[in-house]
């Protein structure tokens, strides 16, 4: 990805987040104003202005995100695909239908920006091993329900 940043996702991350995830870190800010940083994969972009993440609706990573509104992703992929954004979030499901434990989080983007280095290329980023092929079966079961919602349904 080239040099970028604006208030929306470029096509090329756009394309990808509505039908592909990856690993991202997560960050928020705690009560005491620390920052704080948590690995997570569920991510679906069903606009180019809005992201839909799924995580432990009783983790610090939602609370935080929850309470503060202020929330930033970043994701370091294979060409060069390294990124970071900046959004509000705010609560769309306190549970998944598929899975109690799991809450889902809107994310309205304000802004993305691309942070690939001049003198190196990331050919690489973080990636995840399944323990189990039922781990594995349960994440596509949780990344097609965040896929099932569409704009209109965030809106609503």
């Amino acid at each position: 990805m080239s040099k970028y940043r604006g208030d929306c996702l470029p096509p090329v991350l756009y394309q990808f987040l509505a039908v592909d995830t990856m690993v991202g870190v997560v960050s928020t800010v705690d009560e005491d104003d620390f920052p704080r940083g948590a690995p997570m994969s569920q991510f679906y972009a069903p606009g180019n202005r809005i992201l839909l993440m799924a995580a432990q609706n009783k983790s610090a990573t939602y609370k935080n995100a929850v309470r503060s509104g202020k929330i930033a992703l970043t994701f370091m992929g294979a060409n060069n695909l390294v990124f970071t954004i900046q959004g509000e979030a705010r609560v769309f499901k306190e549970s998944m239908q598929s899975n109690p434990n799991l809450g889902i989080l809107a994310v309205d983007i304000k802004e993305v920006n691309s942070n690939e280095a001049c003198d190196v290329v990331v050919t690489g980023g973080i990636s995840t091993q399944f323990i189990s092929p039922r781990w594995q079966q349960l994440l596509e079961t949780w990344l097609a329900e965040l896929r099932s919602y569409t704009l209109e349904d965030i809106k609503a």
